[in-house]
Parts: C-alpha cells; sequence; structure tokens
C-alpha cells in the first residue's frame, strides 16, 4: 500500500502540470480490457471471464485513488451475485482487529457512524462503502483481512522476527502463522526497484520495509484461506502492487494453498488505455487500464 501510495503521488505531480485546472468536468479516456498477454477483449468478455471463473479466489488489484476501479469493483461484485451466492468480499483495508464491529453493521445492529467511529477505516473509506452497502443489502459476508497497523510499524523498525514472541499471546489472533515467510526474491527486486526509481538507495530502508509489506501479504493470505472453509469463493480487494505479475500476496496464498486456482485482475491507471506496454503485459490475468486523469 505504501509503495502505491508515493508512486501515484509522484504520477499526480507530473500529471497535474498537463491539466487544464480550470475545466470543472474532465472527460476520461475509455478503459481499455485486456488478457494478461495484452490482448485486447471487449467489456462484456472481460465480465463474462470473471462470472464463468471457477477459481475459488480472485484478486483486484486496483490504485486505492482511482474511483474507476472502484465502480468496476461493485459491478463486479454485482454480476458475481447475480451468478452464484456462496461467496464473499475480502478488504485490505480493515484490520482483523475491526472484524466485529464490521460484522455488526452489516447485521444491521449498529449504525454506519459507530462502524466508522469504532473500525479505524481508511481516509478514502467512502469509497469503498458502496461495496459494503452491497454486501450488507445481499447478505454477503465481508472479511477485515489485514493485520493492525501497529504491527507492520514495529516490524518496519525491528524486521519480521520481532514478532515472533507474540506467537503465544493472544495476538496470534490478528496475525498470520508465526514466522512468517519473507518475501521472495523476485518480489524484492522489484520492490528495490521502486524504491531506487523514488530516489532511495538506501540498503536497509527497503528490507525493513520489505519485511512490513510482506506482513501484510501473509495476513491477508491468511484471511483469504481461512475464508475459503467458509465460503466457495473469496472475492479481494487489494493494492495492485500485492498481486502484480502474481508475486507477494498470491506467493503467500499458494504456499497455504498450493492446488486452489486464483484468477487475478489489476486495473491500472495509465496514460494511454487502447494499448498495454510490454512493462504491463503479464500483470495479471485480465487488466483494465483506466484514465490516470481520473486518479483523486
Amino acid at each position: 500500500m505504501f509503495l502505491q501510495i508515493v508512486k501515484t503521488q509522484a504520477r499526480k505531480l507530473i500529471t497535474l502540470s498537463s491539466r487544464n485546472m480550470s475545466s470543472e468536468t474532465q472527460a476520461f479516456k475509455p478503459p481499455g480490457f485486456f488478457l494478461g498477454s495484452g490482448e485486447p477483449i471487449t467489456k462484456a468478455d472481460f465480465y463474462n471471464r470473471i462470472v464463468t471463473s471457477k477459481a475459488p479466489v480472485i484478486m483486484i488489484g486496483e490504485n486505492h485513488e482511482d474511483p474507476l476501479a472502484h465502480a468496476f469493483e461493485l459491478e463486479i461484485l454485482k454480476k458475481l451475485k447475480t451468478a452464484e451466492s456462496n461467496f464473499g468480499l475480502s478488504l485490505e483495508f480493515y484490520d482483523r482487529e475491526c472484524q466485529t464491529v464490521l460484522d455488526e453493521y452489516l447485521a444491521g445492529l449498529i449504525p454506519l457512524d459507530t462502524f466508522l467511529s469504532d473500525s479505524r477505516p481508511p481516509a478514502n473509506h467512502a469509497d469503498y462503502q458502496p461495496l459494503l452497502d452491497l454486501c450488507k443489502a445481499v447478505h454477503l459476508p465481508v472479511i477485515a483481512a489485514n493485520c493492525p497497523r501497529r504491527y507492520t510499524r514495529l516490524v518496519s523498525k525491528g524486521g519480521r522476527d520481532c514478532l515472533n514472541p507474540l506467537a503465544s499471546t493472544s495476538a496470534r489472533q490478528l496475525l498470520p502463522p508465526l514466522p512468517y515467510q519473507g518475501a521472495s526474491q523476485k518480489y524484492t527486486e522489484n520492490f528495490i526497484e521502486i524504491m531506487k526509481s523514488m530516489g532511495n538507495n538506501n540498503p536497509s530502508v527497503p528490507t525493513t520495509m520489505l519485511d512490513a509489506q510482506s506482513l501484510w501479504d501473509a495476513t491477508m493470505a491468511d484471511s483469504i484461506h481461512q475464508g475459503l472453509a467458509r465460503m466457495e469463493r473469496v472475492v479481494h480487494v487489494t493494492g495492485y502492487f500485492h498481486i502484480q505479475y502474481r508475486l507477494g500476496l498470491v506467493e503467500h496464498l499458494v504456499r497455504l494453498r498450493p492446488d486452489t486456482e486464483i484468477l487475478t485482475i489489476v486495473m491500472l491507471p495509465a496514460e494511454e488505455t487502447k494499448e498495454m506496454s510490454e512493462e504491463q503485459k503479464n500483470i495479471a490475468d485480465l487488466v483494465v487500464l483506466t484514465d490516470i486523469e481520473a486518479l483523486g
């Protein structure tokens, strides 16, 4: 999540300089729909491939500030609900500590303001409220998939092994099985490359930040794994860096469930939406290129 926020802000600084800031409305480029190979497909085919997929896990990677991605996520959820019933939504942005209050809100036991005050929602929680409202209306379960941020802050300072003493405490309910697996070599290389592109060449910073990123991945994978014991399919929404090129979160879940099929979808803000670049190819099984000008 951190990497995506920093990269987004950098892009926005470049993009804003070329915008007509006096305009109150903005006509965005039509999104492009593709297979991971770069082959264009229609919007109808995109949705059909999702609805007809037999994969028990669907991972949707987004830029958190992309309203077009949020609209597509809601539409995907609606179409899946029409086609089947025994599935649930999983969200990166809520941590396990708020699962109880989330369940209470979905069951209609508490009002929205109580849910928001007690769940420590993300700053852009309004962007995800339509997903929660749909789940509440049609009685779909929602998994608060992440660990509390205090643990990622600990890991950012002391490395992933600093959590091991918590394995025998009640905190283990909020964390993945400890010790959790570190990042793969390829994931590490991608992470360091991004850090360098942002001007950070300090060799120690990527290591501790990567440990924290891997804690997110490991916790979300464990949450999905547990969710599949209660439902036939889990649709997980997360930042696209966590799943791109089937690394990170995907790798962690494969370790837990090596025989479980995973469909990955990435919705990527881009300056060009009609054609995928070489770098974008194979970023996911299905790809949507949205207009980068739409970023909030």
